[in-house]
Parts: C-alpha cells; sequence; structure tokens
C-alpha cells in the first residue's frame, strides 16, 4: 500500500505542475505558487477537520515543511526568470534527490539494498533527462549557467527540507500538518508578490484548484513513509517531471525529445527496481 500511495502521491504532483505550468504562460509565476499554497491550505484544513487528529508537533513540522516549499518556490522561479529551463528544472529536482538521500541516511540511519541502490542510480538521470536536462558541457555553456545552477540547486534545497519535514508529521495529524505548511508557505511568499490587481481571475482558480491537489499529494506522501523506508517515497515521488511531458505529449500533441524518452524509460526501470527491493 505505501508504494502505491506513493505512486499516487507522484501522479498527483506531477498533475499540478502540468497544470500550473499551463497557468504559467499567462499568469506571473510567483502568484501561481501564492495561490497554489492557497489552495493547498484549503483542501488541507478541510480534510484535516473531517479526518485528522490534532496533534502539537503538527505545528512545528508544518511550518518548517512550508519554509522550505516557499524557499524552493521563490528560488526556482527566480532562476527561471534568469536562466534557462533546461538548467534551472533538473538541476533542482537531481539536488532535491540528493539532499533528502543525505538526510535520510543521516537523520534516519536508514539502510538501502543493493536493489534501492540501483534504483537510486538510475533515478538520477532519469530525473535529469526527463525534467529537460542535457550534457553537462552543453549546461555550462549556456548563458547564464552558473547563476542558474546555483538558484537550482538552492532551490531542491528547499524543497528537499518540504519532504524531510513533512515526513516528521505525526501519521494521525498528516493533515493538519498539510495544511500548516501551505500556509506558512504562502504566508512565506505573500511580501514578494506584486500588489497590483488581475482582471486574469480564472488563472488564479486554476492555481488553487493545482494546490489542492497538491495537498492530496503531498498528504499520500506523508503517509507512504510509514510502510517503508523514506528514500523509496521520495525517489518514487520525485519522478514526478515524467507526468508533465506524458500529458504534454497526449492534451497538447508536445513532441517528446530523445532525452525525455530516455528519462521515461529510465524512471520506470528505476521504479521497478525500488518496488524489487522492498519485498
Amino acid at each position: 500500500m505505501s508504494i502505491t500511495f506513493s505512486l499516487i502521491a507522484m501522479c498527483l504532483l506531477g498533475l499540478t505542475h502540468f497544470i500550473n505550468g499551463l497557468v504559467s504562460e499567462h499568469y506571473p509565476p510567483i502568484r501561481i505558487a501564492l495561490y497554489t499554497h492557497i489552495g493547498g491550505f484549503i483542501i488541507g484544513l478541510a480534510c484535516a477537520l473531517a479526518l485528522s487528529n490534532w496533534h502539537i508537533e503538527a505545528i512545528l513540522w508544518g511550518t518548517l515543511a512550508g519554509a522550505g516549499s516557499a524557499l524552493g518556490a521563490l528560488l526556482l522561479y527566480r532562476g527561471l526568470s534568469i536562466a534557462p529551463f533546461g538548467i534551472v528544472v533538473p538541476v533542482s529536482a537531481v539536488s532535491m534527490v540528493m539532499i533528502s538521500l543525505g538526510l535520510s541516511l543521516i537523520f534516519l540511519s536508514e539502510q538501502l539494498n543493493i536493489w534501492i541502490w540501483m534504483g537510486v542510480v538510475t533515478a538520477l538521470p532519469a530525473i535529469w533527462l526527463t525534467a529537460g536536462g542535457k550534457a553537462i558541457r552543453q549546461v555550462l555553456g549556456q548563458r547564464k549557467a552558473g547563476v542558474g545552477l546555483i538558484l537550482g540547486l538552492s532551490a531542491g534545497v528547499g524543497f528537499a527540507l518540504q519532504l524531510h519535514f513533512l515526513g516528521q508529521i505525526p501519521p494521525q495529524a498528516t493533515f493538519y500538518g498539510i495544511a500548516l505548511c501551505m500556509l506558512s508557505g504562502g504566508l512565506c511568499l505573500l511580501p514578494f508578490c506584486s500588489r497590483k490587481s488581475s482582471n486574469r481571475k480564472h488563472f488564479a482558480f486554476f492555481a488553487t484548484a493545482a494546490g489542492g491537489i497538491s495537498a492530496l499529494g503531498l498528504t499520500l506522501y506523508a503517509l507512504s513513509r510509514e510502510g517503508q523506508l523514506a528514500i523509496v517515497s521520495i525517489m518514487i515521488v520525485s519522478m514526478y517531471p515524467l507526468i508533465p511531458v506524458v500529458f504534454g505529449s497526449t492534451i497538447r500533441k508536445e513532441s517528446i525529445s530523445n532525452a525525455s524518452k530516455i528519462g521515461i524509460g529510465l524512471s520506470i526501470v528505476a521504479t521497478m527496481l525500488i518496488v524489487a527491493g522492498t519485498h
């Protein structure tokens, strides 16, 4: 069941990024991040009141996770505004996984078997290629590559901290922790949003809806950690970039590059290896 939760969480988080990717073509990214957190807070709170039990630790871990989420979003969007997509997104995705792996090994003392290690090693290039990454030499030769690398790495730190802190929330208070994560992240993002009103409020609605989907995905991620190693949940969820790529191909009829095709194939192989290692 934990593997199933992780896979569904990956699909939901990937769907969130697909929706927000469409909205970002018409709406400021920082506002998208804000409304995504608002939507996540609304759904998280509603589910918490109906399904969750309160626990005082949810305040600490939820608030810290929200700060990590806001940090990741701010640095990611800052990076995308000044450096190529093919640098910032793959670097942030891979650094998130590497830092999450380090946190799990250091603070949770997790022991990985050979199958899971093989899955981890396979997943890293899979995430890089699926997210649009190119050859390292080609990346470093692009304009403002250094700034993009730094911002991408830093964004990965924020998202890794978010995943780590969410995993510390007691299972019975998961929804409360998610709600507080989204509230904390939204409050951190608020000062960076322009106060100018927009007549394109329907885009805000879509971002808010995406936030609700994200909250459900993060909840399933947190619950999936109860029955398996944290790094297993993290690795599976981290392969979410393949969802926007597949949706973009089927719904928007976008062509999939050869690199992305290889990344998708490696993602499937990595998932199979990780699943094999949990049995």
